[in-house]
């Protein structure tokens, strides 16, 4: 029976890569960033070099916002993903996540799936990763296994309920997560995995001790969606549009943390306007995780995932010059211009002081 169980689980996480490779963008909806505008600067006063995208995460101190998100990890078909996508990662200094850790927990003979991220990349920022729920003595381990320097504790309610062996029970599950908190060694963030999250339940992570909230928006990999796939089920467009935008949920989660509370924007971002507007809204990092996954399936994997990375850093220092920003605080000092949709959402859910603040900023007549 336990290995049957075991087996199940390698089998699901090769069918996940499958299903983001196979979805690709059909099963993701709009992130709402194109109802945000930067404000352009003409006259910059800075020069490229003076540039940096420097930014820091509970801590530690990142040479660039973007992380390459939680995916995969637990069956041999997916180490080369781990292995390929880590020495990318060691190229360009980026932090890394690795998928669930259960696997490897309940298996040790699947635990080099994860830890090679750490042989390929040993001086990085990496993520450990496990569900909520999980007993804190399973989440030291996780983050021992791959010599982590942070731990994601993921929330995945929608996708347990559409996966057909999925959890039913999700009861105690913050109060497992204040455990995790109090007793790993290792500063914890809270994530979703694609359907946002809300202002209250964002207090509530600050609430128990986590020291960052990654709000996995609306708008990227649909887990609903890749779990349906599995299934061979169709699904309807309200299932399709479950969740909260990627934008809106990151700007109700920066309006109700704490300053010392690190919120990560990932859920759809795949360019680098994206970045540098959730950057704008007040993200510390950006995570990045299904385009990563789909190009590195393409023939020449690895030279596009360096192709598109480059131009995604050559995009960012683009547009903090053009906005005449030399870091992401200076950035933050410009105004920001929220209409449309992501506009009617935070007026409607009482952020309207947020919106008055991003249109405010640097008023200086």
């Amino acid at each position: 029976m336990a290995k049957t169980m075991e087996q199940g689980r390698e089998q699901r996480k090769i069918e996940h890569v499958s299903a983001v490779r196979t979805l690709g963008d059909n099963q993701a909806s709009s992130t709402w960033f194109e109802d945000v505008t930067l404000l352009p600067n003409c006259a910059p006063e800075l020069a490229w070099d003076e540039i940096s995208l420097q930014t820091e995460l509970c801590g530690f101190s990142l040479p660039s916002p973007v992380i390459i998100n939680a995916m995969t990890g637990g069956a041999d078909e997916v180490y080369e993903i781990n292995r390929r996508l880590a020495a990318i990662a060691r190229r360009f200094g980026l932090a890394m996540a690795v998928g669930s850790e259960t696997a490897a927990l309940k298996n040790p003979d699947v635990a080099y799936t994860y830890s090679v991220v750490r042989e390929q990349h040993p001086n990085g920022v990496l993520l450990a990763n496990v569900g909520m729920g999980t007993a804190s003595d399973v989440a030291q381990a996780a983050v021992d296994l791959i010599g982590a320097q942070l731990l994601q504790v993921h929330f995945n309610v929608a996708q347990e309920l559409f996966m057909a062996e999925g959890d039913r029970d999700f009861r105690g599950a913050l109060s497992r997560l204040a455990e995790v908190v109090e007793a790993v060694d290792v500063p914890v963030i809270a994530k979703e995995v694609g359907q946002g999250i809300a202002a209250q339940e964002a207090r509530q992570f600050v609430d128990v001790g986590v020291r960052a909230i990654d709000v996995g928006g609306r708008g990227g990999t649909n887990f609903i969606a890749v779990e349906a796939w599995r299934r061979n089920m169709q699904l309807t467009q309200q299932w399709m549009n479950w969740g909260i935008s990627t934008a809106a949920t990151l700007s109700e989660v920066v309006h109700v943390v704490p300053s010392d509370t690190h919120v990560i924007a990932s859920g759809g971002i795949r360019a680098a306007d994206e970045i540098v507007k959730a950057m704008a809204l007040g993200a510390k990092a950006v995570g990045i995780a299904g385009p990563l996954v789909r190009l590195l399936g393409e023939p020449d994997g690895d030279e596009a995932v360096i192709r598109y990375l480059e131009e995604l850093h050559w995009g960012m220092r683009t547009l903090l010059a053009l906005t005449g920003s030399r870091t992401w605080g200076d950035l933050r000092t410009r105004p920001v211009v929220v209409g449309g949709r992501l506009k009617l959402w935070l007026e409607s859910r009482g952020h309207e002081a947020f919106v008055q603040t991003l249109h405010g900023r640097g008023r200086q007549f």
